[in-house]
């Protein structure tokens, strides 16, 4: 659709001063076939302002098999049925080192009682799904030594240890949005913290190493060649429990023992979280042969430039998960053609307006707060944000989202910039010059919350529209 606004003669000086920041272009004998809407009515009025909202938008979804997932801050661990991602599940994967000061334990009055893990969620932790469910979280001990790979140089959500029996679980449920003057937030009645009981052999090995202060408690080298690490994981025996938990990496290993004085007392030992980058954690998702997403192109070596899966194979939409290493590439094959038009000038602004595709969201199953939009070019790979036009910072598509009326829930962005260059983009490369949607850190590795965006088979009011205003003169000569 092509509409124009027009300007009084007495504006086309000044209009001339400021469009000479802008690129010029000349007219051209033959245009390329584009439907830009309805036939110019040439009044000889002067200069107007067109809106070209008909630009073709191509879809893909570029994947990443593997994200950064070290020291996010939160231990992500949950298990939940995406209707069109598949199964996700998260470990969390931690080291532990004994407390710098031991206490000298009399066995007269000192007595072991057991010992447990202890995580934290309080208010503002990443959460995603359903919270009225019941979550059961099993910790095991990891059975390697907790080493990087010889060509490994971080820790990354495709990465995984081998594990030794369970220790310990728990069934939870936590309320994050319950207000903080309630006395609890987790069924367990516990306030902010949930604790899972532990082995008690393992307990009293520890406690009694404690008492004798045995050097693998007291080097802590020692201790992580013994002790190498827990793995904290949803229990999936049954199905997902549809909810994901961000717990503080806060977390602790506690050995509860009594003091048998005059006046029993309840006293313990903090094995607290060490070495924070090298907690991670460990992210997979089971996308069943039903669903589109089964198709997407996957990387077949590394290293390799991630592969763009165009939106007619995965059901004609885009995947924003940036966490399960999925974003959205946007690219615009025939935007170079508003420049050879015989009526442009120069471009004023561009405006990118991205709708969720509707269905794909509910307040379970939450849009994210924000989806950052950055230069990409056939390498696929997130550059540089793309600036809006007088605004400082990157641009979070200031998200207006309405989940009771999912057509009006829209991201837009400012892409003038970006625009103004493709219309000169002279490079054979420039038809896979984009714009890539992704999450902005940090959450790009600490939430769940997905964005799914349709193509240009769904209906206008639920596609990715590119308003494009530019100055047209006439008359045309």
């Amino acid at each position: 659709m092509t509409k124009h606004n027009f300007l009084r003669k007495e504006l086309l000086f000044f209009l001339s001063c400021l469009l000479s920041a802008f690129c010029f272009f000349p007219g051209c004998e033959k245009q390329p076939t584009l439907n830009f809407g309805p036939t110019y009515v040439d009044d000889n009025t002067g200069a107007n302002i067109v809106l070209v909202d008909t630009a073709t938008v191509n879809v893909s979804t570029v994947y990443t098999d593997s994200t950064a997932t070290a020291a996010t801050g939160y231990l992500m661990v949950g298990a939940y049925n995406d209707a069109y991602m598949g199964t996700i599940t998260s470990r969390a994967f931690l080291q532990v080192i004994p407390p710098a000061g031991l206490p000298t334990l009399d066995p007269r009055i000192d007595t072991y009682d057991s010992m447990g893990m202890v995580l934290f969620f309080k208010p503002g932790n990443p959460y995603y799904g359903d919270t009225t469910q019941f979550q059961s979280y099993m910790v095991n001990q990891v059975d390697t030594l907790w080493q990087l790979g010889a060509f490994q140089h971080g820790w990354f959500s495709s990465y995984t240890l081998p594990l030794g029996p369970m220790l310990g679980e728990s069934s939870v449920r936590i309320e994050p949005n319950r207000p903080v003057n309630f006395a609890s937030n987790t069924s367990q009645g516990t306030g902010d913290t949930v604790r899972i009981r532990m082995d008690d052999n393992l307990g009293r090995t520890i406690y009694n190493m404690v008492y004798n202060k045995s050097d693998t408690v007291v080097k802590s080298d020692k201790w992580m060649r013994w002790f190498n690490g827990l793995c904290i994981s949803p229990d999936t025996r049954n199905g997902a429990a549809n909810i994901m938990t961000g717990f503080k990496d806060s977390c602790l290993m506690r050995i509860y023992y009594r003091e048998n004085a005059e006046i029993s007392s309840e006293k313990y030992l903090d094995f607290t979280l060490t070495n924070k980058g090298f907690q991670f954690n460990n992210i997979a998702r089971i996308t069943p042969a039903s669903l589109p997403l089964s198709k997407l192109d996957s990387p077949t070596q590394k290293p390799q430039t991630p592969p763009a899966t165009l939106s007619s194979r995965i059901g004609n939409a885009g995947y924003v998960s940036t966490i399960n290493g999925l974003n959205v590439k946007l690219t615009f094959p025939n935007l170079s053609s508003i420049a050879l038009r015989r009526d442009f000038i120069g471009l004023l602004r561009a405006q990118l307006i991205v709708r969720p595709v509707p269905g794909s969201f509910s307040q379970i199953w939450r849009l994210p707060p924000a989806v950052g939009i950055y230069y990409t070019d056939l390498n696929n790979l997130i550059g540089t944000p793309i600036p809006a036009v007088g605004l400082a910072g990157a641009q979070t598509g200031a998200p207006l989202i309405d989940y009771f009326n999912p057509l009006n829930s829209v991201y837009t962005y400012d892409v003038t910039t970006f625009v103004a260059a493709q219309l000169t983009n002279p490079s054979p490369a420039a038809s896979q010059t984009g714009l890539m949607l992704s999450i902005p850190a940090p959450a790009d590795n600490a939430a769940f919350q997905r964005l799914i965006v349709a193509d240009q088979t769904y209906p206008k009011t639920e596609q990715i529209i590119l308003n494009v205003y530019y100055i047209s003169l006439y008359p045309h000569q």
